[in-house]
C-alpha cells in the first residue's frame, strides 16, 4: 500500500518550490514597471498561504485584422506565373519543350467575340 503522507509531503514540497518560483517572476515583473495589475482571484478566497497584496497582470485582447483576400484576377496571374516558371525550370533541365506565348498582336478567338482581329490592315479608301 502506498504511503499517503510520503505522496502529501512530496507535493507540498513541489508546491512550495512552485510558488517560491511565482514569486521571483512577480519580482522580475515588478522589477521591469508592469503598468496594470489586477488581485488574483485565488486570494480573497481564504488562501492562507497567498500573500494579501499579490497582484496579477491585466491581459488585454489583441484586436487582429481581417486575412486579405485576392482577387480571382490576381490569383489566376499568380497561379500563371508558377506555371510559366516551372515550365521554364523543365525546358532549361531537358524535360519539357518550350511552349511559345501566343501571338501578341492577335486577340484569341475567345476573346474575339465576333469582332475582327485587333491588328487587321485596313483597306485604304
Amino acid at each position: 500500500m502506498v504511503n499517503l503522507s510520503d505522496a502529501v509531503r512530496l507535493l507540498r514540497a513541489q508546491r512550495k518550490e512552485l510558488s517560491d518560483q511565482l514569486d521571483a517572476v512577480d519580482k522580475a515583473l515588478a522589477a521591469l514597471g508592469e503598468p496594470r495589475s489586477v488581485p488574483r482571484p485565488g486570494s480573497s478566497e481564504g488562501n492562507s498561504e497567498g500573500a494579501p497584496g499579490e497582484t496579477v497582470t491585466e491581459v488585454l485582447p489583441t484586436k487582429l485584422k481581417p486575412p486579405r483576400k485576392l482577387s480571382d484576377e490576381h490569383r489566376h496571374a499568380l497561379k500563371e506565373g508558377r506555371r510559366k516558371a516551372r515550365n521554364s525550370k523543365d525546358v532549361a533541365a531537358g524535360r519539357a519543350r518550350d511552349i511559345p506565348d501566343p501571338r501578341p498582336g492577335l486577340a484569341s478567338a475567345s476573346s474575339a467575340d465576333d469582332r475582327r482581329p485587333r491588328l487587321v490592315k485596313q483597306a485604304k479608301r
